[in-house]
């Protein structure tokens, strides 16, 4: 017996397979990477940071010749990290907050004093996103000491990370304006 399948059977006859095309499990990779991007680039930068840390500490002392450099990566990596962590937390809705007051009040209320809180969130987001841009934009000339380039690209960070959290803190609150019911 051939594990070949039989020519005298017509091929629309054939058992189909659920066998996914290539092109649809390329797809589904690149909306993975798509949407978890922002962890994807905090590991990057942890990783990038902790090399860092360990080079400088071992070149200053094992070799005692300490870098300049390591210290503005690890600079610039942090700053990162903790803008795209944030945006992280607010996308996942998990910042911290002091829900004391909240389980006390009414649950209508609660709801009330959440979407309030939100709006509150989108407002200060836009004038950080504002404000970073301006920022960004007055540190073009200035250039770090050892690595030489600008701090804008550290700086960055700010207008960027407020506008993903500017995304996410509308969609959160498109959910729980929905939710009100």
């Amino acid at each position: 017996m051939s594990d070949r399948p039989d020519p005298s059977i017509a091929s629309s006859q054939l058992p189909a397979e659920a066998e996914p095309l290539p092109s649809d499990s390329v797809r589904v990779t690149w909306r993975w990477l798509f949407l978890n991007l922002e962890e994807i680039i905090t590991a990057l930068l942890l990783g990038v940071m902790l090399g860092a840390v360990g080079i400088s500490v071992f070149w200053r002392f094992i070799l005692r010749d300490p870098l300049s450099w390591t210290e503005e990566v690890i600079l610039i990596c942090m700053v990162w990290l903790c803008f795209l962590g944030a945006s992280v937390a607010t996308k996942h809705n998990e910042h911290i907050l002091i829900d004391f007051v909240v389980t006390l009040v009414p649950r209508r209320l609660a709801r009330v004093m959440e979407i309030t809180s939100m709006t509150l969130v989108t407002g200060v987001l836009v004038i950080l996103v504002w404000q970073g841009i301006l920022l960004v934009d007055r540190t073009q000339e200035v250039t770090t000491i050892a690595l030489g380039i600008p701090t804008m690209y550290m700086y960055a960070a700010i207008p960027i990370s407020a506008f993903l959290m500017l995304i996410h803190n509308l969609r959160n609150l498109v959910v729980a304006i929905r939710g009100w019911t």
